[in-house]
């Protein structure tokens, strides 16, 4: 790992132990290297968000190399998720879009992301659903769309839910956008959640990329959820040690979100999504506000006949780890009502290694990745559970305007 000279011990500890002033975080699940494709599910519905998109399964994704593993920079077999960059596309180009699962309440996500895609016309998100969308509620931890400098952080809520930053707890060095979170909250655009932007330039795009990405840790508790965003090269020394705490040595959080409701009643049982669509319903309705309309008169006319233009359009992932509260106990995770358990089945035919930007792509999701600070390509077989997830529910919108079904 490239976390400085003291990557490796926050990426290969198994028993990290979080202590607050509440409560300890153990670690529950570790999604780097091969668990994180033994954990996930392929979505490939059509796109909820109207996005000129061809979601890939798990298998043409393994034929197509645009999901595996690669080194090179400051990624060490990080997890790749990449875009269709040879083809041209007039029905929609190729991507992945991918949920744990297993899903949570409560928790402390902390993710290596050394890259993410930076591309005009694209729409990549990191972020947590509910399958009841939006009385289970929707955290936006990494979003944004085509040329957009800096993270944009949102909610989206049922009726209730509002953001106050009143008390000194609650302070964050981010922007108050909108402060209601109901979707469909008077005097905002429906659907526009409460959002907090970022006012640094190196937590989102080719400025997060050129900087070598960093580490985005979400904290989600009973009474607030709080995102942090650390540079690489500037992380708290307790996270360098693989003993991290949401504590005053992280500093203010870039947000934090909380107000006068029980969180409770409107985050409930979250799964972790990573995607990466074109256009749609955000990034194609802003195309001619942006610098990219230079590019060509529409989005889809742009995504559909420019494939090479697609080589950023890539997320890459050192490490993935979800930490509970001691009183919820480690490991199980529920999926619904049921805990989430992998089963071995036939992994499909692995495909056909390519060089990717930055990096050399080392093998696809069918192979197993050897152990952290392994060497060579890995062999192996899976041994998880891959199913397909669930369409999309509720029509949503996003502020500014532009209407768009929910992405859940």
């Amino acid at each position: 790992m490239h976390y400085s000279s003291f990557t490796f011990s926050l990426l290969a500890s198994t028993s990290i132990l979080l202590e607050t002033a509440q409560s300890a975080y153990v670690l529950a699940d570790d999604y780097s290297g091969e668990a994180f494709f033994q954990s996930f599910e392929f979505f490939t519905d059509k796109d909820p968000t109207n996005g000129h998109v061809k979601y890939e399964t798990l298998e043409q994704a393994n034929a197509t190399s645009l999901a595996g593993f690669m080194d090179g920079g400051n990624a060490t077999k990080a997890v790749y998720m990449g875009v269709d960059t040879t083809s041209e596309a007039p029905d929609g180009r190729g991507s992945v879009r991918v949920s744990s699962a297993k899903s949570y309440q409560h928790a402390l996500v902390v993710a290596d992301i050394v890259h993410m895609p930076s591309v005009c016309g694209t729409w990549p998100a990191f972020w947590m659903v509910g399958d009841d969308w939006p009385n289970d509620g929707e955290i936006d931890i990494i979003e944004g769309v085509n040329d957009q400098p800096s993270n944009q952080m949102t909610l989206h809520t049922n009726s209730g839910p509002r953001i106050t930053k009143a008390t000194k707890k609650d302070l964050f060095t981010g922007e108050l956008v909108t402060a209601d979170c109901d979707v469909n909250a008077p005097n905002q655009s429906k659907n526009a959640g409460c959002a907090i932007a970022d006012t640094t330039n190196l937590t989102f795009g080719n400025t997060f990329n050129t900087n070598g990405g960093g580490v985005y840790a979400t904290e989600w508790t009973d009474s607030a959820i709080k995102i942090w965003f650390f540079p690489r090269g500037k992380f708290p020394t307790d996270i360098a040690s693989a003993s991290p705490s949401p504590s005053e040595n992280w500093g203010p959080p870039t947000s934090v979100f909380s107000g006068d409701f029980n969180m409770d009643d409107h985050f409930k049982n979250l799964k972790i999504v990573f995607d990466t669509t074109f256009c749609g319903d955000w990034a194609g309705n802003t195309w001619n506000t942006s610098q990219c309309a230079s590019l060509a008169p529409t989005c889809e006319e742009y995504v559909s006949n420019n494939p090479a233009a697609f080589a950023e359009a890539y997320w890459a992932v050192n490490t993935l780890q979800v930490f509970q509260d001691d009183g919820v106990g480690a490991g199980a995770g529920t999926v619904g009502n049921e805990t989430a358990t992998a089963t071995a089945t036939t992994p499909p035919s692995p495909g056909t290694s390519v060089n990717v930007p930055h990096g050399k792509f080392i093998q696809n999701a069918a192979l197993a990745r050897p152990s952290f600070g392994g060497e060579g390509e890995g062999k192996g077989t899976t041994k998880g559970k891959w199913v397909q997830s669930p369409g999309g529910r509720e029509p949503r919108q996003r502020g500014g305007g532009a209407v768009l079904p929910s992405r859940a």
